[in-house]
């Protein structure tokens, strides 16, 4: 997680993130290939279509929430303009490294979004009618682009939905639950790190797998990595994080 101005040394059992982040891939579907090229891609099954797409979001934390948030704004077809402003516009997008357009281009190549190619008259241009034409004509024929979400990206997305994620993080530790549920609420509006971690200073520390206290950074990295928690200028829940209040405990 992006340091946020927080004093605290870090996170105390760091391999926890990354076993619950494992363990939630893997329940999603089983290891695709390390490597296919574009001719075998067509050979695909639908669900090693998916595990693809999912391992190529997980693969980039800092990238994840802007993949996930991209596919839910591309289901209805838009321009790439569009789609570039959108995640211009993200509170996660100053912490990422690429432009957006690299970005659409990654879920492109890695199957959520369709590349989408139009005349001047906002037409599809089918692949056949690009058949024997030349590098020049082929750019006098396409005017501009568009992108939407493929039925894979759509599947990608509902399998690391906020409420997914949440739901297993929590059914993982119960005993977290309280401390998880404290910090959202407290979170309804925008906090300061000092701010949570003066709450949590004052309940009962939370011990972690090797037995150390849990440090209020953890919580936060935690809540955050599974939507639940939003980083904008403040730490502040989000809509899928208050939904979800009401049915914890």
């Amino acid at each position: 997680m992006t340091n946020r101005s927080m004093e605290d040394p870090g996170l105390v059992t760091a391999e926890e993130n990354e076993r619950f982040w494992t363990e939630l891939l893997n329940q999603d579907a089983s290891e695709p290939e390390a490597f296919r090229d574009e001719d075998s891609e067509e050979d695909l099954t639908f669900e090693e279509a998916v595990a693809q797409l999912l391992k190529t979001i997980t693969a980039s934390p800092q990238h994840r929430e802007i993949y996930l948030q991209l596919l839910a704004f591309c289901a209805k077809r838009c321009s790439l303009e569009e789609a570039e402003s959108f995640v211009a516009g993200l509170p996660e997008f100053p912490n990422a490294a690429q432009p957006p357009y690299r970005l659409i281009r990654t879920m492109v190549d890695a199957g959520g979004l369709a590349w989408i190619e139009l005349t001047e008259e906002g037409h599809i241009v089918p692949p056949e009618d690009k058949v024997d034409l030349t590098e020049d004509e082929v750019d006098d024929l396409v005017a501009s682009f568009a992108v939407e979400t493929t039925p894979v990206g759509e599947q990608a997305k509902d399998d690391l939905s906020p409420q997914r994620r949440m739901k297993k993080l929590f059914d993982e530790v119960p005993s977290r639950l309280e401390t998880y549920r404290n910090v959202m609420e407290f979170c309804r509006k925008p906090r300061t790190y000092q701010e949570v971690h003066d709450l949590l200073s004052s309940a009962p520390p939370v011990a972690g797998l090797d037995g150390k206290p849990l440090q209020p950074s953890f919580f936060l990295d935690m809540l955050e990595r599974t939507g639940g928690l939003k980083w904008d200028g403040g730490w502040h829940v989000t809509r899928e994080g208050v939904e979800l209040l009401p049915h914890l405990g």
